[in-house]
């Protein structure tokens, strides 16, 4: 409309008598609105409006999920390879071993899945790293960032027991590693002790002095 209101006024026409030839040269006003709405049914109007609603909503609940779907998928390999995380390749020892030993904590499941021994100069002693986990029961629940747990060996006094305080729980998975428990040949294995809240967990983890040479 506005383009033939231009072409009148280029070609001479009073501005009053544009208007009125161009609304006469659109036809009539009923017909007009009968072949729009055969070319644009309301059903299809309604469709597309609704469509459009949903894309937005689908939209958003990815958004807001995306944080659940990254803890899902945590805790997932927490569950199958937690040896594949990024956690496991910061700290390299000497001697290393997979493992496989598990508990459950409350709601958590504890899981140790690797050793490693760095040996002294003297040959007999050594520090001991353990490699482990936790994640909740639920795939799709929240787990603690510590357990509270101490370390050391048959020998270890209690003064010189390692002790890691425990955290509040957001993730769906939560990594650590006890560095620098202090062994000796005699020591077979690492003492790892859950006792609070009237649960107690013992776990014994094997020191790889074999694979010494």
């Amino acid at each position: 409309m506005e383009d033939h209101v231009a072409a009148l006024l280029e070609a001479g026409y009073e501005e009053a008598d544009t208007e009125k030839r161009t609304l006469a040269a659109m036809g009539d006003p009923e017909e007009i609105g009968a072949e729009l709405n055969r070319d644009y049914p309301l059903g299809w109007l309604v469709l597309s409006r609704v469509s459009l609603i949903l894309t937005i909503l689908i939209c958003a609940t990815f958004l807001f999920s995306w944080p659940i779907l990254g803890n899902t998928l945590d805790s997932l390999q927490a569950r199958i390879s937690p040896e594949t995380s990024s956690f496991a390749s910061r700290t390299k020892y000497t001697y290393e071993q997979d493992l496989d030993i598990r508990a459950e904590i409350g709601d958590d499941i504890l899981r140790i899945y690797k050793v490693g021994l760095d040996v002294n100069r003297d040959g007999e002693t050594g520090n001991v790293g353990l490699f482990f986990c936790n994640y909740n029961k639920n795939p799709f629940g929240y787990t603690a960032n510590g357990l509270n747990l101490e370390y050391g060996t048959s020998a270890t006094t209690e003064s010189e027991r390692r002790y890691d305080d425990g955290g509040g729980g957001d993730a769906g998975a939560s990594y650590s590693l006890a560095d620098k428990i202090r062994v000796t040949r005699a020591d077979g294995a690492v003492v790892v002790t859950y006792d609070h809240y009237g649960e107690y967990v013992r776990l014994e983890v094997p020191v790889p002095w074999e694979d010494v040479t």
